[in-house]
């Protein structure tokens, strides 16, 4: 594996390792909803970041169906992927935003709205994503993760993106690692979560592990406030009885402060995901606040 890893890093024309923070989004916009002003402040403050995106957007048919200009019925194969082609061309403008360069995105390629079911795959059987009618990993604009080091890509199954979550996380060795929360309520997004601390587990990486939530109840529930809000912090609230966000404790433990110039950097930058914007434009801007909030998981 060390060779692979070498040759990888020959290859790729990529900054030298290791790197301070490491973010896992489980899709291109989730890493500047998140943790976009913590990606902004550590550049400023001279410290290497990596963003790991494990899929390439390509499970939303709500997006493509704006993006291509037809009814969800009638899309096909080629529709999604050149929605998962657009999604990578707008991760690369949002980075460019905030500070990053395309040598600090990595794409794994696993399949959006299937990345549960890859973590569940159990034997030798790959998942086969219905939108795209893929089995294995793949880029469009941007080659896949387990390509360009292997020469070949992964099948849609669990031992396959472990080992890529592992082997990233080996080579890159951050001191601080983000990742969606397990309490996030899209299945996606929790599988992300799965998949890093298990890597951690089995790696007994010592990096600290900061998780950040997007989804939480309804859309229209979380973030709270709703709106652009960059002078407001996110706030806990009451919806038919439950607490949003749910299953995590409140206030969160780490809450980290954005000036206004930050905030809105973070808004031209999300305004990037021009395809996400057009389908989810309260929900998405509504991660405009005046702080990011951060859980801290427990490790086992």
């Amino acid at each position: 594996m060390k060779d692979d890893l070498r040759y990888w890093v020959a290859s790729s024309n990529l900054r030298p390792y290791p790197v301070d923070i490491l973010v896992f989004a489980p899709h291109p916009d989730d890493e500047i909803l998140g943790t976009a002003g913590i990606i902004m402040q550590a550049i400023a403050a001279g410290k290497r970041v990596h963003v790991v995106f494990f899929t390439n957007g390509d499970g939303y048919p709500k997006a493509a169906s704006y993006l291509l200009h037809k009814r969800p019925e009638e899309l096909g194969p080629a529709d999604y992927l050149e929605l998962s082609r657009v999604r990578q061309l707008e991760a690369y403008n949002a980075a460019a935003l905030i500070g990053l360069s395309p040598m600090d995105l990595t794409f794994l390629g696993y399949p959006d709205a299937g990345l549960d079911r890859v973590y569940n795959t159990v034997g030798n059987i790959p998942y086969q994503q219905p939108f795209t009618q893929r089995s294995s990993t793949y880029g469009m604009l941007t080659p896949d993760f387990h390509s360009l080091v292997y020469g070949y890509p992964a099948p849609y199954r669990k031992d396959s993106a472990l080992r890529d979550t592992m082997t990233l996380i080996s080579i890159m060795q951050p001191s601080e690692i983000y990742v969606t929360d397990a309490a996030d309520g899209h299945l996606d997004h929790k599988a992300a979560n799965a998949f890093v601390m298990e890597a951690v587990s089995l790696l007994h990486y010592p990096s600290t592990v900061y998780t950040y939530v997007i989804h939480s109840g309804p859309d229209s529930q979380w973030p709270w406030p709703r709106g652009i809000t960059p002078e407001q912090p996110f706030q806990a609230h009451e919806f038919e009885g439950k607490r949003i966000p749910l299953y995590l404790p409140w206030p969160p433990p780490v809450r980290q402060p954005l000036n206004l110039a930050q905030a809105y950097c973070k808004w031209r930058a999300l305004l990037a995901y021009r395809s996400q914007i057009a389908v989810d434009s309260e929900f998405l801007q509504s991660f405009i606040k005046c702080e990011e909030i951060f859980w801290l998981p427990e490790r086992s």
